[in-house]
């Protein structure tokens, strides 16, 4: 993977932010994270288009990657942190694709009290854009499930084009991708 870092350094609370809007920021997770995104992804509405719920381990086993990711690439999935409430949102970000490819995957979840406000796809243009120029990607995909429609619009929205479908685990998904303009 040829991609440059460009780490952001945390601020005095030991928060780092990597990007912010007027409505949010992505920052990078912290272990104490854990018990907001475990309420998340435990939540069967919530995990829907996923294999199942995930318990309070597997939440927390799927931070730590993340914290490994920023450490060694300079990005991973990031909290979305409402301002100036700094409430929970939901993730999104950009990861290597865990298939053994040279990829880089991008995805995004959101908490189901933020659904329809396009967070998701505010924040999903911002790891896009972080993606190409920041950390120089030359691709992103995206899988997103076959009948996750509200994910599939966000992904068309931020310029993803509609590639051919998969079976992975068993469940049926849409592999999505853009390439730099």
């Amino acid at each position: 993977m040829q991609l440059t870092s460009g780490h952001a350094e945390a601020d005095e609370t030991g928060v780092t932010t990597i990007f912010e809007t007027e409505r949010f920021k992505l920052r990078e997770f912290r272990f104490d994270d854990l018990d907001d995104l475990a309420a998340m992804v435990s939540d069967e509405d919530q995990m829907r288009f996923y294999p199942r719920p995930k318990p309070r381990a597997e939440a927390r086993a799927w931070i730590s990657p993340n914290l490994s990711f920023y450490t060694k690439y300079g990005f991973g999935f990031w909290l979305i942190e409402s301002i100036p409430a700094s409430d929970f949102l939901g993730y999104c970000g950009i990861r290597p694709l865990a298939r053994g490819t040279p990829d880089i995957e991008m995805g995004w979840h959101i908490k189901k009290t933020s659904w329809n406000q396009g967070i998701a796809t505010e924040a999903a243009s911002a790891a896009r854009d972080l993606a190409f120029i920041r950390f120089g990607s030359p691709g992103l995909v995206a899988l997103i499930h076959l009948d996750h429609t509200a994910s599939r619009r966000v992904a068309e929205k931020i310029g993803m084009q509609e590639h051919e479908p998969a079976i992975i685990d068993g469940f049926p998904w849409v592999v999505y991708g853009k390439h730099p303009r």
